[in-house]
């Protein structure tokens, strides 16, 4: 019996991938490369990034802030004693990944704060005080 594989989000990934037509550098070539998902939130006090990483630990994630630019890593060995010639399939591998956001100026890069929660990397970046929306009074005239 030959079992073969399709994976469809994989496939589907491949064809929406704009980074080659921009021409985004890949992190680790040598090593498989997955842009984390993320989401990101504004409120009126920080911004909120989250970013997938499953199966990663804190060691293996690292968060950089420079120049306005914020820049996420990650690198994690899959170490197994089986020999690869024992596996049917093998889909776990070496990952990588680095992705970048260009942040405006209204952060305060000292408030920076990370955690990791089941696999979701939040990063909260509180705004500066004068990039925060000020609520005017308006007076009633008599």
């Amino acid at each position: 019996m030959n079992l073969i594989t399709f994976n469809p989000e994989q496939e589907l990934d491949s064809f929406f991938d704009t980074d080659r037509f921009f021409g985004f550098p890949r992190a680790n070539l040598g090593h498989p490369t997955v842009l984390p998902k993320v989401n990101v939130i504004e409120k009126d006090e920080a911004f909120h990034i989250e970013a997938e990483t499953p199966g990663m630990t804190v060691k293996d994630v690292s968060i950089e802030f420079h120049a306005g630019v914020l820049t996420l890593k990650g690198h994690r060995e899959q170490n197994s004693e089986t020999e690869k010639t024992d596996y049917s399939i093998r889909e776990f591998s070496n990952q990588s990944f680095e992705r970048s956001f260009r942040l405006s100026d209204q952060i305060d890069s000292e408030k920076v704060t990370a955690r990791m929660d089941q696999g979701i990397l939040k990063i909260t970046l509180p705004k500066k005080e004068q990039a925060k929306p000020k609520k005017i009074e308006i007076k009633l005239e008599s």
